[in-house]
Formats: structure tokens, C-alpha cells, sequence
């Protein structure tokens, strides 16, 4: 099937950028509760950063890192943009549901439900300290969670 970016290769998603409000405190949430594993860190500024944001006197602080094999997730903490909350979901896949609603909710993490059955999954979701939405999701054995219905 060809589509607009066949031609270029187009390959996987990369990387998720998320816009925190506190680079260090995320960092720390992210480590305890996922293992995020830091790679880069990065701070911005300069005449050709202030190009690319068209902000004089732009700067950020960014952190790269992974949370899973090939799951790769970068947070940016911008002087020159407002924060507001992320109006994304990330979904990760756990073998066990229950256990990993155990472990976040004995580690302090507040949990919207307890994990909850749905079609071929079970499935609860929370929140990190940006208000990012988080969803860990079980799938069900014979579950093929990517086939079109």
C-alpha cells in the first residue's frame, strides 16, 4: 500500500515528547515507578535554538530516555512556553495487570480503577506528576490486540 511517506522510509515511531513542568521531579517519577533510564540530557538555548522556537532568549532543558525495550520517552521543561497538562495517552503493555496495580498503588502512585476486564484486555490507568495520562494494559491470551475487527 502506498501512502505520503513511503518514499521517505518511514519506519517506527521514535521517541514520545512530553512538555513537564519539573524536569527533575518527572525524572525521579519516572525512575522509581518505570526504570526510566536516562541516555541524553540536553540544554538548549543559542541563536539557532532561538530560530527554531522563534522566541528570543529561549531555552529548555531536555532528557531522553528509555522506559522499556524500544520505548523511548523525552521531556522537555520550557522557559519560554507555558505549561500545560499533556493532552495525550501512553499505553503501556504489562504481563500482569494486578501485580503492576499493586506495586504503583503500594508506591504511592494514585490509580483511577483497580485493572478493569474490557473486550480482550484488562486495563487501569493513572497519572504522573504533569497529569500525563498512563494506561497499562494486559492483554488476554489469545488476544491479538492488533488485528482489525
Amino acid at each position: 500500500m502506498t501512502h505520503t511517506l513511503h518514499d521517505a522510509g518511514l519506519a517506527r515511531v521514535s521517541h514520545i515528547s512530553v512538555q513537564v513542568a519539573d524536569l527533575d521531579a518527572t525524572e525521579r517519577w519516572w525512575t522509581e515507578h518505570f526504570g526510566f533510564q536516562p541516555i541524553i540530557r540536553r540544554d538548549l538555548g543559542g541563536p539557532d535554538f532561538e530560530a527554531v522556537t522563534q522566541v528570543p532568549g529561549a531555552t529548555s532543558r531536555m532528557l531522553r530516555g528509555m522506559v522499556a525495550p524500544n520505548a523511548v520517552l523525552q521531556f522537555f521543561e520550557h522557559s519560554w512556553r507555558e505549561f500545560t497538562a499533556p493532552g495525550a495517552l501512553i499505553s503501556f503493555e504489562v504481563r500482569d495487570a494486578f501485580a503492576a496495580h499493586r506495586g504503583l498503588v503500594a508506591a504511592g502512585v494514585v490509580c483511577l480503577s483497580e485493572p478493569v476486564e474490557f473486550d480482550n484486555s484488562w486495563a487501569f490507568t493513572a497519572s504522573d506528576p504533569n497529569g500525563l495520562p498512563i494506561e497499562l494494559i494486559q492483554w488476554k491470551p489469545a488476544a491479538e490486540p492488533y488485528t482489525p475487527r
